[in-house]
């Protein structure tokens, strides 16, 4: 391995302070890569890091990225929509993030379904990420409301109106969770402070996908999960949703091999300061950084240097 310059996308607060953590234990006192090399970490908007990442990744601008859900990176790797070709990417990571899609409207607008909105033309104000930004739960809600017919513009077109109130930090306990008029919310990040005060100041109703839309979009590549009836405040059952769990940290598949190695031994080594960027009872980090399960169902093949290190562990 030569001297080198290693840059880590990790765009948003979160990410930013996981890949700071992987840098410093890539460098500094007793670093193990070559003499001279330097390791930065970049932040941006991680809504539209998330679906540029693999492409930035692929194309030599960046050695490694996080984006979420896991599967994404495998739409990406495999070029199936919301990208155009397939990535030559693979993993180094996959760390716990326990999330979900959730289509979620309040009780009194009487909707319990797709078809409802579909069929009463319902006028929705909808609390969802920026449009324009291709956060993953903008396209992902985009898809799943092709599947039954439905579309943003359509909505707007009978008198709805897309919110832009997402809150920049979901877990500042001062923060406006969401406007006062709002009819629904269409996002992700179901482990944050904004979910519970949501869910705890309205009666909600979470939408369910049908399982044959479900079938649909697996078969696509997407991921299948459930709302479990105890996440939240007036929940009467199990909801079928998309699974947006995980953080996948990847790379190029042809990064030297010594780097995707020691950037594992540098996660290694700073697991327990990582775990602290996260506390609970909000922890967008959702479980221990365990080797075992950083390795574990990769949803694209890991990394030789990676491989080598788990192995090494006993974690393969």
């Amino acid at each position: 391995m030569q001297r080198t310059d290693v840059k880590i996308l990790g765009a948003g607060a979160n990410w930013t302070g996981l890949s700071g953590r992987i840098a410093i234990g890539l460098s500094g006192y007793y670093s193990r890569l070559p003499v001279g090399s330097t390791v930065a970490t970049v932040t941006s908007d991680p809504a539209q890091m998330c679906y540029e990442g693999p492409m930035l990744v692929a194309d030599g601008t960046y050695h490694m990225a996080i984006t979420t859900p896991g599967w994404a990176v495998r739409l990406a790797a495999e070029g199936h929509f919301p990208y155009e070709k397939p990535m030559p990417l693979r993993l180094l990571a996959s760390f716990p993030h326990d999330d979900r899609m959730a289509f979620a409207v309040k009780r009194s607008t009487g909707i319990r379904s797709f078809a409802d909105i579909r069929e009463k033309k319902y006028p929705l104000k909808i609390s969802t990420p920026v449009p324009t930004s291709w956060h993953p739960a903008i396209w992902g809600a985009k898809a799943v409301l092709a599947e039954y017919g439905l579309s943003f513009e359509a909505i707007e077109s009978w008198g709805g109106k897309l919110l832009v109130d997402r809150p920049r930090f979901m877990n500042a306990p001062e923060v406006k969770p969401v406007s006062d008029d709002f009819d629904a919310v269409f996002d992700e990040a179901l482990m944050t402070r904004r979910w519970k005060r949501i869910t705890d100041e309205n009666d909600i109703v979470f939408l369910p996908i049908e399982d044959d839309v479900m079938q649909r979009l697996e078969a696509k590549g997407w991921q299948r999960g459930q709302i479990e009836k105890s996440r939240f405040r007036g929940m009467e059952r199990d909801v079928p949703a998309i699974d947006f769990s995980d953080w996948v940290l990847f790379c190029r598949e042809d990064m030297d091999e010594e780097l995707a190695y020691l950037t594992i031994a540098a996660i290694d080594e700073q697991k327990n300061e990582i775990e602290r960027l996260y506390p609970a009872p909000y922890a967008a980090l959702t479980g221990p950084v365990d080797l075992h399960k950083l390795a574990a169902n990769p949803p694209i093949p890991l990394h030789p240097g990676a491989a080598r290190y788990y192995r090494e562990k006993g974690c393969l």
